[in-house]
């Protein structure tokens, strides 16, 4: 009965930010007695008067024999409420009910706590489902899925969960937003596979965990001559896209906060965001983010290059401020990104954008 109790307590507590009409309640039905097994099956009358039992409860109720709670009582804490003798459909005689739930002054089990999300946007690749009847087929959904966790995992862009927690999942109807809180991301993509013949398909979507609004999906149908290189040819393109998809999708998300209550990426976000738009206003506006994420995270390299960046503009096509001058704090600001991270590519290209001016060894 332990067991029961908690479950409707972390059932009701998953269920309070859950629409009425979007709930998932359960009954549940306690006895005990002899089971009879017979060819792989359990029943007897101990089982019968059990699903009887949960038969008569309401969503989110346990009702347990009385047998059940003469047993229990005192030994753990519960509130009871007897129903007395009850006619159960074919079940010989009335069955004595009791309904029970957790004792008011009983501290509640602690509810899981969902993992902080990253700065960064992070991102679950859900099991690929198999919907080819033919259980062969589940080596290459899951080899799809596997590969693609592994060619996003080298973006530095993105915080991508291991495959042990993200398959978690697998053979589950889930819900997006609960993956999200229980996972900690931002994103989560899934996909299924679907073969015939000498054909397979393969759907992938991407899905905004909070709000449930999909980012993006295709559809990618291909002959299957070399298994392996059509898993390749398909992880690939859905790599290449999830990266625009999600960029896209962080700066959208970083315009519908308030200026003042954005972390360094989403400044970062939003700066990328106004210099994409190329005029003047919008180019002011991209440096003013910049230098509000290095003053968040003076360490967050990112915005530093897109500075540096930016810099080269004022001095090669917005003519905001003297050439010298832009192109000076352009190098301070390239420097500062490559020594946070040598692999920027476009501090990189900042330094070397006027020519001798803009070598990193001048």
């Amino acid at each position: 009965m332990k067991c029961a109790l908690r479950i409707q307590a972390d059932a009701s507590r998953r269920n309070a930010d859950v629409a009425a009409d979007s709930r998932i309640e359960m009954r549940i039905g306690v006895n005990f007695g002899d089971v009879v097994v017979e060819r792989g099956r359990v029943g007897g009358d101990a089982v019968n008067i059990a699903a009887r039992l949960e038969q008569s409860a309401a969503p989110g109720e346990i009702f347990v024999s009385a047998r059940v709670h003469a047993d229990v009582a005192g030994k753990i804490a519960y509130l009871a409420d007897d129903l007395g003798p009850r006619t159960l459909k074919n079940i010989a005689g009335p069955v004595h009910a009791v309904r029970v739930r957790p004792e008011a002054s009983a501290p509640a089990p602690p509810p899981m706590q969902a993992p902080e999300l990253p700065d960064r946007p992070s991102l679950a690749v859900l099991p690929f489902t198999n919907m080819s009847g033919d259980p062969e087929q589940e080596f290459f959904a899951d080899g799809v899925a596997e590969d693609v966790i592994t060619a996003l995992s080298r973006s530095r862009a993105l915080f991508v969960i291991a495959r042990n927690s993200s398959f978690t999942y697998r053979s589950q109807s889930v819900d997006i937003r609960q993956v999200g809180r229980e996972l900690g991301v931002r994103y989560v993509l899934e996909g299924s596979v679907r073969r015939g013949g000498d054909r397979v398909r393969v759907t992938a979507q991407l899905i905004e965990a909070e709000t449930q609004h999909h980012l993006w999906a295709d559809r990618y149908d291909r002959n299957i001559q070399d298994v392996f290189a059509i898993q390749d040819e398909i992880t690939a393109s859905v790599a290449a896209a999830i990266g625009p998809a999600v960029a896209e999708a962080e700066r959208v998300r970083a315009l519908r906060k308030a200026p003042d209550s954005l972390n360094a990426w989403e400044a970062y976000q939003r700066g990328l965001w106004h210099q994409l738009k190329s005029n003047l206003d919008n180019h002011l506006r991209a440096q003013a983010c910049f230098r509000q994420a290095i003053a968040l995270d003076e360490n967050f390299a990112p915005p530093h290059a897109a500075l540096a960046s930016s810099l080269c503009y004022d001095a090669a096509a917005y003519i905001t401020r003297p050439y010298m001058e832009a192109i000076e704090l352009a190098k301070t600001h390239a420097r500062r990104a490559l020594a946070l991270d040598p692999t920027d590519s476009e501090a990189q290209a900042s330094l070397a954008w006027g020519g001798r001016g803009l070598r990193p060894h001048q």
